[in-house]
């Protein structure tokens, strides 16, 4: 796992095709304002302890949601095209997500990266008394 998380070929293009949308979504993340599948993407990474510590330690942590968010809709959008409804289809989606946090957090080169494991401990203990 390294920076390119998440980076697959329909992403890559997206990112490419759609630049200012990407800046829009990277304010709305900035600024607490975004709807609520960016915001479920976002969110879910607080229950995956590891993973959000390594994001903070590359300073990666936008980009993965940005990414996870255009993953998060062509699952769901590939869900709708073999026939699910929207909403089965947002429910699928977001299960399939959290596997895929799930999986990361549990990594190893998540787990075992020293200076995201001092980050992780910061973060656990909070500051320091005195």
């Amino acid at each position: 796992m390294d920076e390119n998380l998440f980076l697959t070929r329909k992403v890559i293009g997206f990112r490419r095709a759609f630049p200012k949308l990407i800046a829009q979504w990277e304010r709305q993340i900035g600024n607490g304002n975004h709807h609520p599948d960016l915001h479920f993407c976002l969110v879910l990474l607080d229950d995956f302890q590891w993973l959000s510590a390594y994001l903070r330690y590359l300073d990666y942590r936008i980009d993965f949601v940005l990414n996870a968010y255009i993953v998060h809709s062509n699952l769901r959008r590939d869900f709708v095209d073999v026939g699910y409804d929207q909403s089965l289809a947002l429910e699928l989606a977001n299960h399939e997500l959290q596997l895929m946090y799930a999986a990361l957090d549990d990594s190893d080169t998540v787990r075992q990266n020293p200076k995201a494991k001092v980050y992780f401990d910061i973060c656990a203990t909070g500051p320091g008394i005195g």
